[in-house]
């Protein structure tokens, strides 16, 4: 019998996406699924929409807005499946998406997560992303992000630090294990928090291009203020570090990420740009009242800890150069990326 997989949805005033990712949940091959829509608090008329529409459709409605992380979170409580996905509203699954994912937790042993070869709705010869590699500078190396998706290197499973939210399968016994995400997240870092984790405990998080989703890149972040974007973002990372790296790991980073990020600080005062200079130092100030908190966290994650950093350093880290970064500005579809090594 097929594994049940358990898809949760989180939506905040995503109407426009719900027929074209929701219909191709309904047309797709695979029987053993059940779909937990969780809305945020929307005030587009989602919810009657689904339940209009999609009346097999589970709805979880949230008075206020959770974000990504507190959204899913709601979701998987309710599932029942022998596996839960996680995708976008913007999304759309091919017919046999379903049934070529699950075959990745056939096909490698110890697989905790799976992404699936993401590529762009509106110009699906490119790739939005094959996941995230980590860096010595702490940054995440985006994988074939804007490229070309027929070519080889995407076309082959390899292991990840860090699978993106956007289409994600995970054991279920992984998340009753180490748990999904982090309920002080809200957004932004939060699914490469929960993979940290993962590799922690012992499993593995891969990309595997044989399952292919499409993503609109329906962009909800872009309607937040992006200094209380780069807030979250630095908050999140900066927690994640502190929860999750050995203690001589955080002595040799952290040091570093804040004299790197400080200079980006004061690039932003330079451009006339004081609440994104003033957002590094609350997320600082955030971290430290909240210190105690974080280590009571950090005591039970590590806990679970079956590997160490250097260990998991082998198999997921990767330099890209510094032209990585200048291309980031310049367009990455000019970055050529390094190939895995196997």
């Amino acid at each position: 019998m097929e594994p049940k997989i358990s898809i949760i949805i989180v939506n905040y005033n995503g109407k426009r996406y719900l027929k074209d990712c929701l219909s191709s949940i309904t047309e797709n091959s695979y029987k053993n699924y059940e779909v937990i829509f969780v809305d945020n608090g929307s005030s587009d008329g989602s919810v009657d929409y689904v339940a209009g529409h999609f009346p097999q459709v589970k709805i979880v409605k949230n008075e206020e807005n959770l974000g990504f992380a507190g959204g899913n979170n709601a979701g998987v409580k309710l599932a029942k499946g022998d596996f839960v996905l996680l995708i976008n509203n913007d999304t759309r699954i091919e017919r046999d998406f379903l049934t070529q994912f699950v075959r990745a937790f056939l096909e490698i042993p110890n697989l905790g997560c799976a992404q699936s070869k993401i590529v762009l709705m509106a110009n699906p010869e490119k790739i939005d992303s094959c996941g995230s590699f980590l860096t010595d500078a702490l940054f995440l190396y985006h994988y074939g992000y804007d490229k070309d998706q027929a070519l080889l290197i995407y076309n082959e499973p390899f292991p990840i630090f860090s699978a993106k939210g956007a289409s994600m399968l995970i054991r279920k016994e992984v998340i009753d294990k180490v748990g999904l995400f982090d309920d002080d997240f809200w957004c932004y870092y939060e699914e490469t928090d929960f993979c940290h984790r993962l590799w922690l405990a012992g499993y593995e998080s891969w990309y595997y291009p044989k399952a292919k989703i499409y993503h609109a890149l329906g962009g909800t972040s872009l309607t937040f203020d992006n200094s209380y974007v780069q807030f979250q973002n630095f908050k999140n990372k900066l927690l994640s570090y502190l929860k999750n790296f050995e203690g001589k790991t955080l002595i040799k980073v952290i040091p570093g990420y804040l004299f790197i990020n400080m200079g980006l600080s004061f690039y932003w005062l330079f451009l006339g740009k004081p609440k994104h200079f003033f957002s590094l130092y609350r997320a600082i100030g955030w971290n430290l009242s909240h210190l105690p908190k974080t280590m009571a966290k950090r005591k039970k994650i590590q806990l679970l800890r079956s590997q160490s950093d250097e260990e998991i350093f082998k198999k997921v880290k990767i330099n890209p150069g510094l032209s990585y970064y200048y291309y980031q500005f310049h367009g990455l579809e000019n970055y050529k990326d390094r190939p895995i090594l196997k």
